[in-house]
């Protein structure tokens, strides 16, 4: 699977200056949409400095935010970009850059259908989650159909991620909604990803770092669908926690192959009477060796 190609490619539905520029940034973007449009765009452009608060809200159907690309940033330290999507077909682009102490949220919920966010980042100490249907956990989930997307794609150190897909709640969705995709692609040292992914439908979760000293945190949980999880780590020292829970098949493939520092890998499959398998490669350089733990409850 060509990750990163897939990611470079992705579209929604695929398979997601200074103080005169924040003036009008504000008199555009910190203005809550109606409540019930179709179609609410906002285009984001270069966003350069410290300090900086932008919250936006959209309510309605086929929100879009987009316009942060490679050579329009938001680059700066200190600043906190919060994005609020309430309603259906929801789409997130964007690029954070040579930044340090961000804070980006992005939520999508209230009851909605189809979630896409692509974001990528580069940077020391930046916080990011994203929040579709909720959790993690800050509860709110009213009736979501599934069908959500997240991409991350981060390079720098000392970063915590945070990711949550879900339709627990899913009275009307059936078990005709669309499968949950998360996938993290993190190159640096010392972040901290935690990836959750719940509800009736089928999960899809891969994560990649190239680096040292990470923790990974991967919880799958339903049982309407397959839970699939792929981790490659490539560095010393990563502590892997996965937790694949619910009624229906899990399978889980991890690769701890390269580096030399020890790791600590941690495996949890709890799917009743349905078929588990795992698959994992590691070498363990240390003279105190490395930790794995397996347990299968089927």
């Amino acid at each position: 699977m060509d990750i990163e190609k897939r990611l470079n490619e992705m579209e929604p539905k695929d398979t997601p200056l200074l103080v005169l520029g924040y003036i009008i940034l504000g008199m555009f973007l910190l203005i809550p949409l109606s409540a019930n449009a179709d179609d609410n765009e906002v285009f984001l452009g270069n966003i350069t400095g410290d300090n900086l608060t932008l919250d936006i809200l959209q309510a309605g159907t086929d929100n879009l935010i987009t316009g942060i690309t490679d050579t329009s940033v938001l680059n700066g330290d200190d600043n906190t970009l919060y994005i609020k999507q309430q309603g259906s077909g929801h789409v997130f682009q964007g690029n954070w850059q040579y930044g340090g102490n961000n804070t980006v949220k992005i939520f999508m919920g209230a009851g909605q259908d189809d979630g896409f966010v692509k974001l990528d980042g580069y940077g020391t100490y930046n916080s990011g989650r994203i929040y579709q249907g909720k959790h993690l956990t800050e509860t709110e989930d009213a009736d979501e159909t599934g069908g959500h997307e997240a991409y991350w794609t981060v390079r720098g150190d000392y970063n915590t991620f945070a990711s949550s897909q879900t339709d627990t709640n899913r009275a009307n969705g059936g078990n005709n909604a669309g499968p949950h995709h998360l996938a993290n692609i993190i190159t640096g040292d010392y972040n901290d990803v935690d990836h959750r992914q719940l509800g009736k439908s089928g999960h899809d979760g891969f994560i990649e770092i190239t680096g040292d000293n990470n923790d990974v945190v991967l919880y799958q949980r339903g049982s309407g669908g397959v839970k699939w999880a792929d981790i490659v780590l490539d560095g010393d020292g990563h502590t892997v926690d996965v937790n694949q829970r619910g009624s229906n098949a899990a399978t889980a493939t991890v690769d701890l192959t390269y580096g030399t520092g020890a790791y600590n890998f941690d495996l949890s499959q709890n799917v009743g009477t349905s078929a588990v398998t795992y698959s994992i490669t590691g070498i363990c350089n240390t003279i105190g060796g490395c930790s794995v733990s397996i347990n299968q409850n089927n």
